[in-house]
């Protein structure tokens, strides 16, 4: 990737973490940079092209990290408790990025890397469920069904609705508890 194009996706990056999504403009870019219009669509054809890249870095790190847990950690249990925290530290900690991969449609026919990049950890996840064995339900369905909870979770978080007369101040508790669920 050249130069410029990297540096474009770092100050974007940063643009996210500092003033969320919404204040993404290629405008706004090329000013940041010094580069005309035209310039910044030779690297991008328009802002989701630019966003999409960010995405994909983002799903490689959290494949990465997931991959690095499966590699260390041995018990399917505490296999799939650490998987699941993964995701939840990643998502209240990196709010916008999280919304960009899992609540931005991305059009698969105009992305289908993103869709793979997703299902590839969508089947990481899988794979250690059909290694478990002790489960309640197919490797595919626990697998979606940990999506959902997980999703849901950060959500809730994200949103502040972590109450403890609800049960939602620890999730550290409820990831456990959940899987608790999943197990036999």
């Amino acid at each position: 990737m050249n130069d410029t194009k990297q540096k474009l996706i770092q100050i974007t990056r940063q643009m996210i973490d500092d003033q969320g999504i919404d204040a993404i403009s290629m405008r706004e870019l090329g000013k940041e940079m010094n580069l005309s219009r035209s310039a910044m669509y030779r690297h991008f054809k328009n802002k989701d092209d630019l966003l999409a890249a960010i995405v994909a870095e983002n799903f490689e790190m959290l494949t990465g990290n997931i991959s690095k847990i499966i590699e260390s950690v041995n018990d399917p249990r505490k296999l799939l408790y650490a998987i699941l925290y993964t995701y939840f530290d990643y998502g209240v900690k990196n709010q916008e990025h999280y919304r960009l991969m899992f609540r931005k449609h991305w059009d698969k026919e105009l992305y289908p890397a993103l869709h793979y990049s997703a299902f590839g950890i969508f089947k990481l996840v899988e794979r250690c469920l059909e290694k478990a064995g002790n489960i309640r339900k197919s490797p595919t369905q626990s697998t979606a069904i940990m999506y959902a909870f997980i999703h849901g979770l950060v959500e809730l978080h994200s949103a502040q609705h972590s109450e403890s007369e609800k049960g939602l101040d620890n999730p550290i508790h409820l990831i456990d508890s959940f899987l608790d669920l999943i197990f036999i």
